[in-house]
C-alpha cells in the first residue's frame, strides 16, 4: 500500500502508455481522471464564443477538448470534432473542402421519430453537399470554362411573282405580290477562369444554411465545432481557412473551437480586406501553458494528473519519487506539460530498474523509487528522438532554421560554462527574426520561459530580458550538482539568473572575444559569483 514494487512494474506502464495521448479510444477514461489546470477553464471553453486555444504539444489541449466534448454532448449540444493531423500537409482550398466535408459526415442528422420530414430533407442536403465538395476537391485547382451565346432573329422579304394567266375581274398578265420570313441565328463564344475557390463561395450559403438547421434541433439552439491540431494547416493557409469557416459559421449559432501550438497558428492577417479571424475581436485567446514561472501549479498540476493515472496501484507521486526528482521532472518538462511528465516517468522506471539490477536488488517483491539520477538520464536518452519530434516534424518548413538556432544556443551554453539558463532581450525577443525563432523553440519545448528580469549589473539597468531554461538534456552533471538554483522559492533564488554574461544573441561568440580583451586590459566588469549548491544526484 502507497509503494510500487518491481512485480507491478509492467502494468504500470501499460497505464502510462495509454495515458500519454488523449484520443477517441480512451476518451472515457481521460474524462473520469480529468484534472483542470485552472479552474473554470472547461467551462470557458465551453462558452457561446470562439476560442484559440492555445498551447505547446503535450499540454493537453486535446484532452480538454475530449472533456469539454463529452460534457456539451451530455447536456444534449450538438458537437462536431475536427483533426487536422488527417490533413496533414493539404494545400489551400483542398484542405478547408476536406474539413468541410468532415464536418458535414460528423454532423449527418439522424432521423428522429415525429420529425420525419424535416429530418429526412436536412439529411438529403448535407450529403447533397458533401457530394458537390467531393467533386470540386477531385478537380484541378482552375477549370476553364467555355460560354456559348445564341441570338436569333426574324428576316421578312417581299416579292412580286408573275403568273401570266388572266385572273378573274382581271388583266391577262396581272402580277400577284407575295411575301415570305426566315429566321437567322448569330452565336459567340467565350472562355474563363473558375478557381475551386470561387466555387467554394457559391456554396457558403447552402452550408451556412445546413448548419443552422442543424443548431435548431441543439439543446440551447447553438453547437460547438472542434478543430484540433490546427497547427497542421500550412501557416500561410490558416487565416483563409478560418476566414471561410468564421463565414459560414456567422449568425448560426455555430461556435469555433480552435487549438495548436501558439508559436505555430496564424488566425488573421491584415488587409484590404483583412483575412481571418482577429483575435480579441473575432475570437479569444485561451492560453493553456503554464511554465516555469508557475511552478507550483505545474507541479500540483503534473503531480495530480500522474496520481489519476496511478490511482489502481494504491501509489502516489510523492512515494514514486525522491523530493530531488520531484522537482527535476518538473524542470524537465519545463512546467505543466503533462504528455512528457507521462512519457518520461515510463523512461525514468526502464532508468530506476537498470539502476536496480546493476546493484543485484531487482526483485519482483523490491520497492522501486526514481530518483534524480535516474529522470535525468532518461532526459538524456530522450534527447535526440524529441529533437528529431519536434523540429522535423512539427517545425515544417522553418526546421532548419530552428535547427541551427537550437545548436547555437548550445553551443553558447557550453562555451559560457554549461549554465542551464540563458536570458534575451524582450525587444530582440519581440522584434527581431531569430527571436521568432526563440519563441518557437519555446513552444517545441527544447526552451523553457521562466519569466521577464532585468540583468544585475549597471549596463544593463532597465533593459528588460526574459529567462529561459534550456532543455534538461543540455545541462551537464556538473552543473545539476552545483549550479541550477531554486528560483521558484523565492526572489533571492531567482536573483541568481539575473547575469548579464547569460545574456544571448547571435553576436555571442564576439561578444565574448571582446569581453575576453578586456578583462585582459582590466577593463572587464566583475563576474558574478556562482549560484550556490542545489541537487546533490542520488547514488
Amino acid at each position: 500500500m502507497g509503494e510500487l514494487f518491481v512485480r507491478d512494474v509492467g502494468a504500470v506502464r501499460k497505464a502510462l502508455a495509454e495515458a500519454a495521448r488523449a484520443d477517441e479510444s480512451s476518451a472515457d477514461r481521460v474524462y473520469e481522471r480529468f484534472i483542470e489546470l485552472r479552474p473554470g477553464v472547461t467551462d470557458k471553453l465551453a462558452a457561446r464564443r470562439h476560442h484559440l486555444l492555445t498551447g505547446r504539444r503535450g499540454t493537453g489541449k486535446s484532452t480538454l477538448l475530449h472533456v469539454v466534448r463529452k460534457r456539451l454532448q451530455a447536456d444534449g449540444i450538438a458537437v462536431a470534432t475536427v483533426d487536422m493531423e488527417r490533413f496533414k500537409g493539404r494545400e489551400f482550398p483542398d484542405v478547408l473542402i476536406e474539413i468541410l466535408v468532415a464536418l458535414l459526415d460528423e454532423i449527418a442528422p439522424p432521423i428522429r421519430v415525429g420529425h420525419l420530414y424535416k429530418d429526412t430533407r436536412l439529411k438529403v442536403d448535407s450529403k447533397r453537399l458533401a457530394r458537390k465538395l467531393s467533386a470540386i476537391l477531385e478537380d484541378p485547382q482552375s477549370l476553364i470554362r467555355k460560354v456559348e451565346r445564341r441570338a436569333a432573329r426574324d428576316v421578312k422579304a417581299q416579292g412580286r411573282l408573275s403568273l401570266g394567266i388572266p385572273l378573274e375581274g382581271g388583266n391577262a398578265g396581272a402580277r400577284l405580290a407575295a411575301g415570305r420570313s426566315s429566321t437567322s441565328t448569330h452565336s459567340s463564344e467565350a472562355e474563363f477562369e473558375e478557381l475551386k475557390i470561387e466555387r467554394l463561395q457559391q456554396l457558403a450559403p447552402q452550408i451556412a444554411h445546413v448548419l443552422s438547421q442543424l443548431v435548431k434541433r441543439s439543446a440551447d439552439q447553438h453547437a460547438i465545432i472542434f478543430i484540433d491540431d490546427y497547427y497542421f494547416v500550412r501557416l500561410q493557409d490558416q487565416p483563409h481557412v478560418l476566414d471561410y469557416l468564421h463565414q459560414v459559421c456567422k449568425s448560426t449559432g455555430v461556435w469555433l473551437k480552435v487549438g495548436g501550438v501558439g508559436s505555430r497558428l496564424r488566425p488573421f492577417v491584415e488587409g484590404n480586406p483583412p483575412i481571418g479571424m482577429q483575435p480579441t475581436q473575432d475570437i479569444d485567446r485561451l492560453a493553456l501553458d503554464v511554465t516555469l514561472d508557475d511552478f507550483a501549479t505545474a507541479q500540483r498540476f503534473l503531480e495530480d494528473m500522474l496520481d489519476g493515472v496511478l490511482a489502481e496501484f494504491k501509489v502516489t507521486s510523492p512515494q514514486l519519487f525522491t523530493d530531488t526528482a520531484r522537482a527535476r521532472m518538473v524542470l524537465a518538462c519545463g512546467g505543466a506539460v503533462a504528455r512528457d511528465y507521462i512519457t518520461l516517468t515510463d523512461a525514468a522506471l526502464d532508468e530506476a530498474i537498470e539502476r536496480m539490477s546493476k546493484a543485484g536488488t531487482y526483485k519482483d517483491a523490491a520497492r522501486v523509487n526514481i530518483q534524480a539520477g535516474d529522470v535525468h538520464r532518461a532526459v538524456r536518452k530522450r534527447l535526440n528522438t524529441k529533437e528529431e519530434e519536434e523540429l522535423s516534424l512539427d517545425a515544417g518548413t522553418d526546421a532548419p532554421a530552428l535547427s541551427s538556432r537550437w545548436r547555437d544556443i548550445c553551443d553558447f551554453t557550453r562555451e559560457s560554462g554549461d549554465i542551464a539558463f540563458v536570458l534575451v532581450k524582450q525587444s530582440d525577443l519581440e522584434g527581431s527574426g531569430w527571436g521568432k525563432e526563440i519563441q518557437q523553440l519555446e513552444s517545441l519545448r527544447l526552451l523553457h520561459r521562466i519569466k521577464d528580469t532585468v540583468p544585475n549589473t549597471p549596463n544593463w539597468r532597465g533593459i528588460k530580458t526574459m529567462a529561459f531554461m534550456v532543455d534538461l538534456a543540455q545541462v551537464a552533471d556538473q552543473r545539476l550538482r552545483t549550479g541550477i538554483p531554486e528560483f521558484w522559492k523565492g526572489t533571492a533564488e531567482f536573483d541568481k539568473l539575473r547575469r548579464a554574461e547569460w545574456v544571448y544573441s547571435p553576436e555571442w561568440r564576439d561578444h565574448q572575444a571582446s569581453n575576453l580583451r578586456a578583462q585582459r586590459d582590466g577593463l572587464g566588469e566583475s563576474v558574478a559569483t556562482e549560484p550556490s549548491p542545489l541537487f546533490d544526484l542520488e547514488p
